[in-house]
């Protein structure tokens, strides 16, 4: 057994405090099931328990006489939770696990469910135990002396059973956790625009996540990119863009292939960019407010410990898509306009993160 199995082995002892006293012969018990995707399924938990004992029967359908046992199974972030909730006509009670893996976990609660049923799954020797035998007979010579008629033979002391290791306690999940990377996006200028990313996101409702990001996009830009707003035809006009955005957004993990998870997700941006028309005398520089919507998909790869990986695919989609012009010295002459962000444009990103608190 690895160092692994063998906490979360550990771990299910501790619901041995919550078992009633087993049967002396089969017992038969309803068991609800439900775990997440890439878990083992219901058979797999069933013949987990009878490599323990053979006195659990596990019944298709729950009866009114029969102990309830339920087992749930919950990833969180790099770590996996398990709780068993044993229901004794009304008398409940529940412990938890926690590991690594979901096949870890589901091996404690089989070992938990098995001890409940039969507190000798662990090998330990029975309190009935008949006494042992002398090892030889006394010599027919001597005496034996006889009991006294009205006082029974004294019976050796039961064989007490070694008691269990006390299971350390869950591990406290974290609830947080915090990502930085980059992104490429368009339809805020007329070239892809290249950005740092910070995140911050609560886990807490799992498969449900929120968070909050910014992005700072220093300014950079493109030759020829302008021709209609150049002096002449063969000037060559600069445009540079910069940007400082915030969001706000909410991810639902609707696939867990453990380590790898994915994420449909939709955030809303807020923020500022800064538009320079170089080439055009005077220079002109403007200001706009940017809004708009993100929804896409994120891949999410668990690493070593609280690690994380994350590629993000997006469509975004301006609400107020600013116009950038530069007004004319001539008298009423109409206003050049530089560019005009698009209506529809796509997000990548690359981000590394970490689950903490």
């Amino acid at each position: 057994m690895t160092r692994r199995a063998a906490s979360g082995a550990a771990l299910a002892a501790a619901l041995l405090c919550a078992a009633l006293p087993a049967h002396a012969e089969k017992e038969t018990i309803a068991l609800d099931y439900q775990v997440g995707a890439g878990c083992p399924g219901r058979a797999a938990f069933v013949e987990r328990v009878h490599t323990f004992t053979t006195k659990a029967e596990i019944a298709t359908e729950a009866g009114a006489a029969l102990r309830r046992f339920d087992v749930r199974v919950l990833r969180s972030g790099s770590s996996v939770r398990g709780e068993l909730t044993i229901d004794d006509h009304g008398a409940k009670t529940t412990r938890q696990v926690a590991g690594t893996t979901c096949d870890e976990v589901i091996s404690a609660l089989a070992l938990a469910t098995a001890i409940a049923v039969d507190p000798d799954a662990l090998g330990g020797t029975p309190s009935d135990a008949p006494p042992k035998p002398p090892d030889a007979e006394p010599p027919p010579s001597a005496p034996k002396p006889k009991p006294a008629p009205d006082r029974p033979p004294v019976a050796p002391p039961p064989t007490k059973r070694k008691p269990l290791a006390s299971a350390a306690a869950a591990p406290h999940q974290p609830a947080l956790f915090l990502a930085a990377g980059a992104r490429l996006g368009s339809a805020m200028a007329p070239f892809p625009k290249l950005a740092a990313t910070a995140e911050l996101g609560l886990t807490y409702f799992e498969p449900l996540e929120f968070y909050v990001g910014g992005a700072y996009g220093p300014q950079d830009g493109r030759s020829d990119v302008l021709p209609d707003a150049c002096p002449s035809a063969d000037a060559r006009c600069h445009l540079r863009v910069s940007e400082l955005l915030g969001w706000l957004g909410a991810g639902y993990r609707f696939l867990d292939l453990e380590p790898f998870s994915v994420f449909a997700h939709t955030a809303f941006e807020v923020g500022q960019v800064r538009t320079t028309a170089l080439d055009i005398t005077p220079t002109f520089s403007d200001k706009q407010l940017w809004l708009a919507v993100d929804v896409g998909l994120s891949g999410r790869l668990d690493g070593p410990g609280p690690l994380f990986f994350q590629a993000d695919i997006d469509a975004r989609a301006p609400l107020l898509p600013p116009g950038y012009e530069v007004e004319s010295m001539a008298f009423d002459a109409q206003p050049t306009q530089l560019y005009r962000a698009g209506y529809l444009g796509y997000l990548f990103g690359l981000s590394v993160g970490v689950h903490f608190l």
